[in-house]
């Protein structure tokens, strides 16, 4: 009997983080406009160079102007688009705004 109780608070702790998640991203504005044009590209296998030195920490930089807007909502001169990158590890697709 102890085990279907801490089972079913286990299932309920579950069920309310997804809905917390689901809710967060609606809260913050994750739109669900799709990308007007997808970009593909292929990344080579070639040989992993040596690393090269560590330079010193730059100095911080003024912060910028407050956001507006969603995800989809690009600067003007970009769009929205889709981005593929194949990989030897596989396929990713990141959705951004893209210049030009």
């Amino acid at each position: 009997m102890r085990i279907t109780r801490n089972a079913a608070l286990l299932a309920g702790g579950f069920t309310l983080a997804t809905g917390s998640g689901f809710l967060a991203a609606e809260a913050l504005g994750v739109g669900a406009q799709a990308p007007t044009k997808t970009t593909t590209v292929n990344v080579g296998q070639g040989a992993t160079g040596p690393a090269g030195p560590s330079g010193p920490a730059g100095p911080t930089g003024p912060s910028g102007p407050a956001g507006t807007g969603g995800a989809e909502q690009c600067p003007a001169g970009s769009s929205f688009e889709s981005v593929v990158l194949n990989a030897p590890g596989g396929q990713v697709e990141i959705w951004t705004c893209v210049a030009g």
